[in-house]
């Protein structure tokens, strides 16, 4: 043999033995695990979904970064985004095809309770678990569902911290409102929100003296804001998205609107930093807030994912984590969790896993809860928030007492707009 024919007849066994090797290699590769998650990437609810799309890619990538899912060899998370556009019927055929066409083993979202509402339905019907992300609709986890599970509060929850927040302020403080206004959005989440305040208000002594249901994209509260001046309440709870938070509070600073106790805020568009960035900082000044996490957790938290996270977000976004950055990271890290002790990625099997959940350490409790344990209905019992206040343009943790800070303390009664 020639040595041109030698060096060709080795170059080829060469060959051969490289497309060996990587044929072996992938297919030992571990399949990449598909979890779909739906979100409100566009319309009124843009900013909050796209916060929450940043926290699942950084908890995404944490994960895959740290070697996958151990448990399957090492397989990545591959997420898959769906875009409800804040509308309920977007989100139900958005959730159909995710399931179907791309077929993910394992969905989370979508903010809006009034598509998590239906879009948990085909869920359910496809048998496909979801992990619920934001939505607070007392009857997402009120269905006898199997295949649904919520990380967060539920709208009774968070009605009863609001008062609660009240209660124990007045106890402090020796005074409190007696009258209360109520302004909220008119889908699923505001109405549901309202029905729990107004039980909760009743049985604790308060009068509500405005009850006021708002359309979504309104150009206009100087009706609404006509009512609560005419009424003269100690303090009005909110429940808006962020568009039409920041009209609502930008002419209520126009109109320098008094109200002895203050803004209550059930999350929403005060929980947005894009409501922050697009307003005076004394249009927030004094309000109270309460939010689905310890908005000064990062003051006291040394998990290093979490640190980072934060580092990651403010690099993604401008600003460090939100609530809902910290619900996608910890709706990942949920869903992480299950993969690892079902040794699945199998439907049945996720869900059967989700449901033993019992998480009490770790980048999933980001949001501040000290532990992760669904119920029967796969509502997470141990969810809790925080009241914050607004002090000189940072918000602070008031409620619970014991999770306030020794240099917070509440501002009460607020001041008038005169006197600020």
């Amino acid at each position: 043999m020639s040595k041109s024919n030698w060096a060709r007849s080795v170059q080829k066994v060469l060959m051969a033995g490289a497309m060996t090797a990587a044929m072996g290699s992938s297919a030992f590769a571990a399949e990449a695990v598909k979890m779909g998650c739906v979100l409100p990437l566009s319309g009124g609810s843009a900013a909050v979904g796209n916060q929450t799309k940043v926290g699942v890619e950084i908890a995404a990538k944490q994960i895959n970064d740290a070697g996958g899912i151990k448990s399957l060899d090492g397989a990545m998370l591959e997420v898959v985004f769906a875009d409800s556009q804040s509308k309920p019927d977007v989100g139900v055929t958005e959730t159909e095809r995710v399931i179907a066409r791309e077929n993910v083993s394992v969905l989370c979202g979508a903010f809006n309770s009034a598509v998590t509402f239906p879009a948990t339905e085909v869920a359910e019907r496809m048998k496909t678990p979801w992990v619920v992300v934001g939505s607070v609709k007392d009857e997402i986890t009120e269905r006898d569902f199997k295949y649904i599970f919520r990380i967060n509060n539920k709208a009774t929850y968070d009605a009863r911290e609001q008062i609660d927040a009240m209660d124990m302020l007045k106890d402090e403080f020796g005074s409190g409102p007696k009258t209360l206004a109520m302004l909220y959005e008119g889908s699923d989440w505001g109405r549901s929100h309202a029905a729990n305040v107004k039980v909760i208000a009743a049985e604790r002594g308060y009068e509500i003296v405005v009850d006021e249901a708002a359309p979504p994209n309104q150009t206009d509260f100087g009706n609404q804001l006509l009512k609560i001046r005419a009424a003269k309440p100690d303090a009005v709870i909110v429940a808006l998205y962020t568009p039409d938070h920041l009209l609502f509070t930008r002419q209520m600073m126009e109109q320098r609107l008094d109200l002895p106790f203050g803004v209550h805020s059930v999350g929403g568009g005060m929980e947005d930093p894009a409501f922050y960035k697009a307003l005076p900082p004394e249009a927030a000044f004094y309000a109270f807030v309460q939010e689905d996490w310890q908005i000064d957790i990062l003051k006291v938290s040394t998990d290093p994912a979490i640190l980072s996270a934060d580092e990651a977000t403010k690099a993604a976004l401008g600003y460090g984590m939100s609530a809902y950055t910290a619900q996608g990271i910890s709706a990942v890290y949920v869903i992480a969790d299950a993969l690892e002790r079902a040794k699945s990625a199998d439907r049945e099997a996720l869900r059967a896993a989700l449901a033993e959940t019992d998480i009490q350490s770790g980048p999933a409790l980001v949001t501040g809860y000290n532990r992760i344990k669904f119920d029967e209905q796969g509502q997470n019992t141990f969810a809790h928030g925080v009241i914050s206040q607004n002090i000189g343009g940072e918000r602070k943790t008031m409620w619970p007492k014991e999770n306030r800070a020794a240099d917070s303390t509440p501002v009460w009664p607020v001041p008038a707009w005169s006197d600020r």
